[in-house]
């Protein structure tokens, strides 16, 4: 073997999220595609043993939390370092007095620059602030790559760190090749139903539910614009309508919002291919899976008008003003009246979803080990 590749792989755990989906991509793409290098990964008590199964993988498994006091404070007492070679950390911190050349990806900036946008919790909000914050300067001041997901992102950590810009390498999100339209229409929109309990017409928003997913927006908008015979369906990962029940009974749309924590991924994937739209009002987002992988599944979208949503997207969304809910009714009414107009996104959203690869930002990836083990 030519080199070692350290990967902290604890995010490839119980809870789904995307920095999750990203490392999980990597794990099963990056070794196949460098045999001459060996890999070590560190994992998740509940991660399956069969990602780490390949010939040039060895693993470990590391029981302290990922995003916690040992990752940042003492990370060389997580597992025992090599001499040579690196450690790719792909969760945004650093830890300090890492032995190793590190590679960090950085999805975002918004611990340093909208923490208020990442915990609504102000009893609870500096402490973790404090907490990310060092991590993050730690990876701008001293990674040898600093890995990000978008151009967007790139240009978020220049303005705050212009020495960081020659280390800094774009290596895009994607979404997996499940995420497609569907062969068959009917028996999409037959689970979606399933899934529901209803056959009403709906639309759809995913993500974390947290301040910088403005899903109290998308109440608000819904309120204002939907239809009796409408739906709207929130896919929220973790504590699915906490502080947006009393929203929604204050509206008088508890009975046409549907709430729906994680779900699997083919039933993720039946309501993407048979929703009238995605609705995405985010604040702030390094990248925004969700949009890639609604355009994918020729889902129409409506996104906030912000720098890394436009990219994602590339035209093949319409956008509105972030935190315009007038805006957002009125953009959204239109869309759900012009089947014409959805179609042409649709057809503008799965063209533009071929941009992007898991496979290519494995490669890219890979381009970045080389480059640090080759000094």
């Amino acid at each position: 073997m030519d080199g070692l590749v350290v990967v902290d792989a604890r995010y490839v755990g119980p809870s789904p999220s995307g920095i999750g989906t990203y490392v999980r991509a990597l794990l099963d793409r990056v070794p196949a595609l460098a045999p001459d290098l060996a890999f070590h990964f560190w994992r998740h008590p509940s991660a399956p043993s069969a990602l780490f199964d390949a010939p040039n993988v060895s693993s470990t498994v590391v029981r302290a939390q990922a995003n916690g006091p040992s990752t940042l404070l003492w990370p060389a007492r997580l597992d025992r370092f090599p001499n040579e070679g690196l450690l790719h950390m792909p969760y945004n911190i650093l830890g300090r007095g890492v032995p190793l050349p590190a590679v960090v990806t950085l999805h975002d900036v918004m611990w340093l620059e909208q923490p208020e946008c990442c915990d609504p919790r102000p009893w609870l909000r500096p402490i973790r602030q404090a907490f990310f914050a060092a991590g993050i300067r730690r990876a701008l001041r001293t990674a040898e790559r600093i890995l990000t997901v978008s151009q967007a992102s790139a240009d978020d950590i220049v303005r705050l760190e212009p020495s960081a810009a020659p280390r800094i390498r774009v290596t895009p999100n994607a979404c997996g090749p499940e995420f497609r339209a569907p062969n068959d229409p009917r028996a999409a929109q037959q689970r979606a139903s399933e899934l529901l309990a209803t056959d009403a017409p709906f639309f759809l928003v995913v993500g974390l539910n947290q301040p910088s997913k403005r899903h109290a927006d998308a109440v608000r908008a819904f309120a204002a614009m939907g239809k009796p015979g409408e739906r709207l369906v929130l896919i929220q990962r973790r504590a699915a309508g906490r502080g947006l029940d009393r929203l929604v009974r204050t509206l008088g749309v508890s009975d046409r919002v549907l709430w729906q924590p994680a779900l699997p991924r083919r039933d993720l994937i039946a309501l993407l291919q048979s929703a009238c739209l995605l609705v995405h009002p985010s604040s702030a987002e390094g990248f925004g899976i969700p949009v890639l992988e609604a355009m994918a599944c020729g889902c129409p979208v409506l996104a906030s008008d912000i720098a890394t949503l436009r990219e994602v997207a590339g035209g093949a969304a319409v956008h509105f003003p972030v935190g315009d809910v007038e805006s957002l009714a009125t953009a959204w009414r239109a869309l759900a009246d012009d089947p014409a107009r959805r179609q042409e996104l649709r057809a503008q959203g799965l063209q533009r979803a071929t941009q992007f690869s898991w496979d290519r930002t494995a490669r890219l990836t890979l381009e970045v080990y080389r480059e640090v083990l080759e000094g």
